[in-house]
């Protein structure tokens, strides 16, 4: 068994993916304008990305006149996201550790972030403590399978069906935990946020070829690429093989669409 914990994990994965991680940003890029559109009025707005990765958000939001700091914990992440949009402050930070004062943020973002946090609660708590009172915080997740999420429903069916979901990878924070509008609720208010509220936002993944699904899931994503890498050869090849079959069925007007729609949660710091 890895002595490296999930937070190791983690960090290697993205750590390696700063150049591959294009391959998912046509996804994930489809809910930066719902989450920015939580904060109001941004021009003028100090805002905080935590786990700023590429760097789109962050850059979208100073456009619009925001005065934007994006941190991740990947210091290749932070170098990409830098050359590309200077324009924007980047640099290294842990999110549950957040080296920011206290009240020092009108808006903190997270988007998809804490899907990749051994302790996404303290980054709540963290958020929390650097928002000015007032403060908004707004995180996105992905939805559950019984949420209309197709992608990751027939990704964790043919793992199930062909390989073994316990394998021997340090313990994760239940993945959809966050998508839960209760789980979501609690976790914001148990720090101090008033007034939760749970959107969801339409995304898709779209594809010229069927196997660009095996592509994303190696060059875009860091604990599915373990959970494969750790299969045996042949179930492998058979999991493989049944998420080509699967985005099949989606076929529309010549391409590929698989409905991966997201949770959007946002609440405020009382006054």
């Amino acid at each position: 068994m890895t002595n490296k914990t999930f937070k190791d994990l983690e960090h290697d994965g993205w750590m390696e993916r700063a150049e591959s991680y294009d391959l998912i940003t046509p996804v994930t890029d489809q809910a930066i304008e719902p989450l920015l559109a939580t904060f109001g009025e941004l021009r003028g707005q100090t805002l905080l990305e935590v786990a700023s990765g590429p760097g789109h958000l962050a850059a979208q939001a100073a456009d619009a006149g925001a005065n934007v700091t994006g941190i991740d914990f990947a210091a290749s992440m932070v170098a990409r996201a830098q050359a590309r949009f200077p324009v924007v402050t980047y640099r290294e930070g842990d999110a549950e550790h957040l080296d920011f004062p206290d009240n020092h943020f009108d808006a903190v973002v997270c988007a998809f972030g804490l899907l990749h946090l051994e302790h996404p609660d303290r980054a709540i708590a963290e958020a929390f403590r650097v928002l000015k009172p007032g403060g908004r915080y707004t995180y996105s997740v992905w939805c559950a399978p019984e949420q209309g999420g197709d992608f990751f429903g027939f990704l964790m069916g043919a793992i199930q069906r062909h390989g073994d979901l316990h394998i021997d990878l340090p313990p994760a924070p239940p993945f959809y935990r966050f998508a839960d509008p209760a789980e979501a609720e609690s976790a914001l208010t148990n720090v101090g946020f008033t007034k939760p509220q749970v959107l969801t936002a339409p995304v898709f993944w779209r594809a010229q070829q069927p196997s660009e699904a095996v592509d994303v899931i190696y060059k875009g994503t860091v604990r599915t690429k373990l959970m494969l890498e750790a299969q045996t050869e042949a179930a492998r090849k058979a999991i493989h093989a049944e998420i080509i079959s699967g985005v099949e069925k989606f076929r529309v007007d010549g391409r590929f669409e698989i409905a991966m729609p997201a949770v959007l949660v946002t609440a405020t710091k009382p006054t």
